[in-house]
């Protein structure tokens, strides 16, 4: 008992590693509990250990300050990864008008935080605060507090302008958690038929389509396969024919000809250029129905394949010649989330799941070639991991020039380095011969033990004064400006593009949750919806939304601090 009264009396590293787990555990069980259909996650875990500071928990500050930031370059690199390939394609294709709303949703909100600095009222830090706040970002927190310690150093003034920070999120961070959930409910009374609207920019998951198509142009009569896809840019795969009863698969030699049913994948978008290009597509009440299950098919079978081996990863569908080696045809190429369109140029990855149509037998050989098989991919590949949070942290690092500041330099830090590096290296990192790939449920581990560090050593640095910032300092007045900051520039923002766009209800939503970096208001809005729909729409504008907060939150001290 001696022993452990003075392990609590001192801050040794033993008892700060256990303040930690503590905190961690316990904040994590109480993130689990459900309230209604939503939990609040490891937000739980910022505010035990705000709890466990102003009980009078005493920790070492290195460590913890260790804790936290190693915490943060965890969590925003496996994220990077994990969206990476996804936001790439998503971007390119029907990501830039989700993220240009998101940026507006970004600036309105910086500029509502800035008031207070224009007016007086308080200083850009305090506003800093009281914005990351309000939009529950606590990764931007971290690269203002980094901004202030570059500006001053590690200093008593320093610390302290960091701490009231972190105090200035913490209390603004609830009401920014469940002020979303009010700005949904007044965006569900102005969407009207927007509600059930199905749009294609962010609400589904396919990036692909499948249609059939009758061909009716006669320019494409007595020509091949080959000729024709030299001439029309628009991406898209013939996986099979239907000629006079006889379905077969195509080669690049293959003969267009009068009354041909192609069976098309293609992106919905490009649904009108292929109608012009090859005839109307066939009514619905025509279509068959199942293109490999009838007897004409023969032997064809459809199979979902896992790239497993290390000699795929990096070489394209040209170049593994998958149709004139195998006879088969690729369908769709599912990677982080989203279905591709397997066009020639299409690079393969690790733990792409390739769908492909053709003869058992060749199927068979082809698994064998791919891999198809989960085991080798069951372990994370450390050393590429290591590596890309060397290179983030090194790109944090690099001074970056503000024009027309007289030589001011910012760096984007420990935040926004680390998860354009992760980004880059999971839709790029094939292309250096690097494995990259980690299975979704590893990539989520990392995500969750890095965010939930960075939750509890926030919690415990910034809360020993936060009931007495609260209950007689300016806590009151920053909740009351971080809710105006919120709900105001959120719904005007929300309502402008429901009701001056084509997107429904669910992609407005799904945006704006992720804008605010909000995955509880999205849990919240799924529940209110029946589905998860807006999730596509959440994962398209996350990171640029990190990185862009992350961003301006460090200009912006360095600018007017």
């Amino acid at each position: 008992m001696h022993y452990i009264a003075e392990l609590l009396s001192g801050s040794s590293f033993v008892l700060t590693a256990l303040v930690i787990a503590i905190t961690s555990g316990v904040g994590l069980w109480i993130g689990n509990m459900k309230l209604g259909n939503v939990s609040l996650g490891a937000v739980c875990v910022f505010f035990v250990g705000i709890l466990l500071a102003h009980l009078g928990v005493k920790v070492n500050p290195e460590m913890v300050l260790f804790a936290e930031n190693f915490g943060l370059v965890l969590f925003i690199y496996a994220l990077g990864i994990q969206v990476g390939p996804g936001f790439i394609a998503t971007f390119k294709s029907k990501g830039l008008e989700l993220n240009l709303w998101m940026l507006a949703l970004t600036v309105v909100g910086t500029l509502s935080a800035l008031l207070l600095v224009f007016f007086g009222i308080d200083n850009v830090a305090n506003a800093m605060g009281i914005l990351n706040g309000a939009v529950t970002n606590t990764p931007a927190l971290g690269s203002a507090q980094q901004a202030v310690v570059g500006i001053l150093g590690d200093t008593p003034e320093s610390r302290e302008i960091v701490n009231n920070m972190a105090l200035a999120t913490a209390i603004t961070y609830p009401i920014g958690t469940v002020g979303v959930f009010l700005v949904l409910e007044l965006m569900r009374l102005f969407s009207g038929d927007k509600l059930s609207r199905k749009d294609n920019l962010g609400e589904t998951r396919n990036e692909h389509f499948t249609e059939e198509y009758l061909v009716t142009n006669e320019a494409l009569f007595g020509r091949t396969l080959k000729e024709v896809h030299k001439e029309f840019r628009v991406e898209y795969l013939i996986s099979e024919i239907c000629r006079e009863g006889r379905i077969f698969l195509p080669t690049p030699d293959t003969v267009f000809m009068k009354g041909d049913h192609l069976n098309v994948v293609h992106n919905e978008a490009d649904r009108p250029e292929l109608e012009k290009f090859f005839g109307a597509a066939v009514p619905a009440g025509e279509k068959r129905r199942e293109w490999v299950s009838v007897p004409a098919a023969k032997n064809l079978v459809t199979r979902r394949i896992l790239v497993s081996k290390d000699d795929i990863n990096g070489r394209s569908l040209k170049g593994l010649r998958l149709r004139n080696k195998y006879g088969v045809n690729v369908v769709s190429v599912f990677r982080a989330e989203m279905q591709l369109v397997p066009h020639s140029d299409l690079v393969l990855q690790l733990g792409d799941r390739v769908t492909v149509v053709g003869p058992a037998e060749k199927l068979d050989l082809l698994s064998r070639v791919l891999g198809n098989e989960l085991k080798p991919l069951d372990t994370p590949y450390l050393v590429s991991i290591f590596l890309g949070i060397v290179l983030g942290i090194l790109l944090g690092m690099v001074p970056i020039p503000i024009p027309g500041s007289g030589g001011s330099t910012f760096n984007l830090g420990i935040a926004a380095g680390p998860i354009i590096v992760g980004i880059l290296m999971g839709a790029y990192g094939y292309r250096l011969r690097l494995t990259t790939y980690i299975t979704h449920s590893a990539n989520l581990m990392i995500r969750t033990l890095g965010l939930t560090l960075f939750m509890a050593g926030l919690g415990l640095t910034s809360g020993a004064g936060f009931f007495e910032t609260l209950s007689e300092g300016p806590g009151l007045y920053w909740l009351g400006i971080g809710a105006l900051i919120t709900i105001v520039p959120t719904t005007l923002v929300a309502l402008a593009a429901l009701l001056w766009t084509k997107q429904s209800f669910n992609t407005v939503g799904g945006w704006v949750c992720g804008a605010m970096a909000n995955p509880i208001a999205l849990d919240y809005l799924a529940s209110r919806t029946g589905n998860d729909k807006g999730a596509v729409s959440y994962a398209t504008v996350y990171p640029l939304g990190i990185f862009a907060r992350v961003v301006i939150a460090q200009v912006l001290i360095l600018l007017l601090y």
